[in-house]
Formats: structure tokens, sequence, C-alpha cells
């Protein structure tokens, strides 16, 4: 075989793992169909063929020039001969030198008593390796040896292998993941959670709304000794409904690669299910509050005039005022006051924390009345606030504030947050595919439990 049979073989080569690549490029970040993942194969098994004829072109060309050359350069080649001054030594920084102490301990022959001694190790770390930002792990390799090494040690020093020396001292890797702190989920523990079995399940109730001191149109009459007639004292039956509350299924998956979880230094498949388990536990809180009631739960604003909380307006178009917020908690009946607790987001809280009086005094206190040592109440008019930030913000006909108790809401577990582990579905793409999945469901059914603030004038 000549070089110029070689160079057509490298071409027909690298042809080759670039179709290969091409294909899998149409389908990255996606699902690739399995028809296709076998044309890749097909395209990276050709191409292994044709690499195995040039390594054997290549080495019979280099027997070729072998023979080719003088018995001088090849008894050179094959032999042992004395290096020349400084030949192969690259220059080398004093400050390349590392020492290390190792102390040990050995028994007297004649006494048969320990004797302690320290030993001084020197070793070099080549520039090129103090240039890749290593740090030394060469220590922990003395003095514990390969077997003994930690499994974050031998992995960095397996990973860590290249030319420059890189596998003596690995990378400094801090198994710390870097990621912003999610939002407080606060529906689900104020509001009422029940478990179910079915798909479906169904709450009776009564209809009234009159008004607020009574459960139902029930009364009683004075008739006196003797009623007028049998039917004087008759009251009206309550009327009584259902509330069907259907169970809804949310889903969410991470496809994660099998090279990332065996070479990863950290905890991915653990990380990735705190992310998931994030990602449902705001999911379902967003919904809670604002879901429409199609494929998902019904949120407590998006039954705001039909079955859910009445509303209480703000007294301005466009902004939250004193006066709305007076008017809103003195909405609530004074029966479920108990557990009533104001929710908006921190931009509302902050909104509400700068109303100012005629005086230019702020209406809810920055600082205490105690010499301002005082712990800075949080409570707005005598109730405490919860930040959620799921709420909308203050807008022209939003509803920014939702005041009362939350167990007025019902929360409807079906099958609670699992996780599966998919590892062959994928396994022909080297993906490993983690499924979450849950099933609840969601609605308000004690709306007098509850008011809202809109803004609006009306």
């Amino acid at each position: 075989m000549d070089k110029s049979q070689l160079d057509d073989q490298r071409n027909q080569y690298k042809t080759l793992i670039e179709q290969a690549r091409a294909k899998a490029k149409e389908f990255e970040g996606k699902d690739m169909p399995p028809e296709v993942a076998t044309q890749i194969d097909g395209l990276l098994g050709k191409a292994d063929e044709v690499k195995a004829r040039i390594q054997v072109g290549e080495r019979i060309l280099a027997g070729d020039q072998f023979l080719d050359q003088s018995k001088g350069l090849q008894a050179a080649q094959v032999g042992w001969r004395d290096a020349g001054p400084s030949e192969g030594l690259a220059h080398v920084d004093p400050k390349s030198w590392r020492e290390l102490e190792v102390k040990s301990i050995t028994i007297d022959p004649i006494y048969k008593i320990p004797i302690s001694s320290v030993k001084t190790i020197r070793y070099l770390i080549p520039e090129a390796v103090q240039a890749k930002g290593y740090q030394p792990a060469f220590e922990a390799y003395c003095r514990k040896g390969l077997a003994n090494l930690g499994p974050n040690d031998s992995k960095t020093l397996s990973a860590g292998a290249d030319d420059a020396g890189g596998f003596l001292v690995p990378e400094d890797y801090h198994i710390e993941l870097i990621k912003k702190i999610a939002a407080s989920a606060t529906i689900r523990p104020n509001a009422r959670v029940v478990s179910t079995g079915r798909e479906i399940a169904k709450w009776p109730k009564v209809h009234y709304t009159a008004d607020d001191k009574y459960t139902s149109g029930v009364r009683f009459t004075w008739t006196g000794e003797a009623p007028a007639t049998s039917t004087s004292h008759r009251v009206t039956d309550p009327v009584f409904g259902l509330y069907a509350i259907p169970v809804h299924t949310a889903m969410a998956s991470m496809p994660l690669s099998n090279d990332l979880l065996e070479d990863s230094a950290f905890d991915v498949v653990g990380v990735s299910s705190d992310m998931l388990a994030e990602a449902f536990a705001l999911g379902e809180n967003d919904v809670f509050i604002n879901g429409n009631g199609i494929g998902r739960p019904m949120g407590i604003l998006a039954q705001i005039g039909t079955d859910g909380p009445a509303y209480v307006a703000s007294g301005t178009a466009g902004a939250l005022t004193a006066d709305g917020l007076i008017d809103l908690a003195y909405a609530l009946p004074a029966q479920y006051e108990r557990n009533a607790k104001w929710y908006m987001s921190k931009a509302t809280e902050k909104a509400v924390r700068k109303m100012k009086s005629g005086d230019n005094e702020y209406l809810w206190p920055v600082t205490s009345n105690v010499g301002n040592f005082g712990v800075n109440p949080r409570d707005l008019l005598g109730f405490p606030t919860v930040r959620e930030e799921f709420v909308p913000a203050i807008a022209a006909n939003s509803y920014p504030i939702i005041f009362g108790d939350l167990t007025g809401y019902l929360i409807l577990d079906r099958v609670g947050f699992s996780i599966q582990r998919l590892s062959e579905l994928y396994a022909e793409t080297n993906i490993t595919l983690l499924l979450a999945r849950k099933r609840v469901g969601g609605q308000t059914i004690e709306p007098w439990r509850m008011k809202v603030q809109k803004v609006a004038t009306s």
C-alpha cells in the first residue's frame, strides 16, 4: 500500500464521520428515531472498518520506511544510547518542585522500641500542569496509594489524564451546584388537603348566599300556644348541591446523557430529581391560584364571580389604597378571621408599605414603637402576611391580594409525586430518561372563607 492509497482511505473515513455527525445534528435536543440511530451506527461501523485498514497500511508503510534507512539509524531506534546534554528536558522553574514530608515508624532491632522519623520527598509538577490550574493530588496518592483513594479522587485521576501529566494533579472541582433559590409554595400548607382513590371526588354542599350569619335558609316561627295553621311554622327546605372535583395529571421528563451520569463528580440524578420536584411544587402552586380548570385544577382567582370568593374594590383604577385594604379586611365574616392571612407578592407588600398619610407618615409602621429596637411586625391590620409570588401584580382590574382562610380551598391528591428512571427506552441513543408524574385536583369549596382585592374603582 502506498501513500496515495492511504490518503484516499483517510478521505473516505472523514466523509463517513461527517455524514454520521450531520445526521446526529439533525436531532440534537430531540428524540432520535430508531431508524436514524441505525443509519448512524451503520456509518460509524463502516468508518471503523476503514480506520482499521488505515492503521494496517500505516504500519506497513512505516515498516517499508524503516527497511529503507541505514543500519545506523535503525540501531538508534531499536537500542539504547547515551542522551546528549539536557536532551528531552524542558525548562524547569525551581518553583515547580514540591516537597512532601512523610512520617514513618520503625522498630529498633536491638531495643525493640518504635522510632519515629520524617523523610522528605521532592517531586516535580511540570509547568504545563500548573498552567491547567490543577491542584496537587499527588500527596494523597503518595499517602494512600491508588487502591485506597476515595471515589472522587479516583474519578478525577482517571478523567484528568492528559499529555501534560494532569493525572497527577486533578482539577479543583467543588461538588456544589450553583443555582437560584426557588420561591415558596404557600397554598398547599394553608389549604385543606385530602386524598382520594378515584378520578373524581364529590362533596355535598348547601346552597345559601343570603347572608353570612346563617348556614342555610332554615328559620323558626313564633307561633304562640296555638299555631294559626298547620303549616305556619313550615320553612323552606334547604337546597342541597354537589361539588364534583376532577383529578388532573401532570408530567415532566428530563433526558440525561449516560456519559454525564457516568463521568459527573456529583449526584446528577439526585439533583435532577430535586429540580423536577421543585417544578411540580411551584407549578401546582401556580394553578391553585391562577388555574382555569381545563386539564388542570381550578384556581382561586379563576372562580371569582361564579363559585369563588367575592372581590372588594380598591377604590382606585390603577392602585391599592388604605381604604380598600380596610374594606377587604372587614368584608370577611368574623367567624373566619381566626386563620385569616394576607397573601400577596413582595412587590405588592412593598406598595402597601409605602402608603403614607397626609402628614407623610407611613400607615404601616416601618419601625417598632419600642424605641426602634423591637421587632418590626409583619402583621397588617392585625393579620399575618404571607409572601406568595404567584399572585398577580398590581395592575388595573387585577387581583393582587387574597385575604382570608385558605382551608376554603380543597386540594385533592390522587397519586403523589413520583419519578421513574427509564434506562432501556432510549438506550440506543445513550440516554437515560427521568419521568416525573403527579395526579392532583383543586377547587374552592368554601368561598365565604376568602375575599380578594380587585384594583378597580368598583
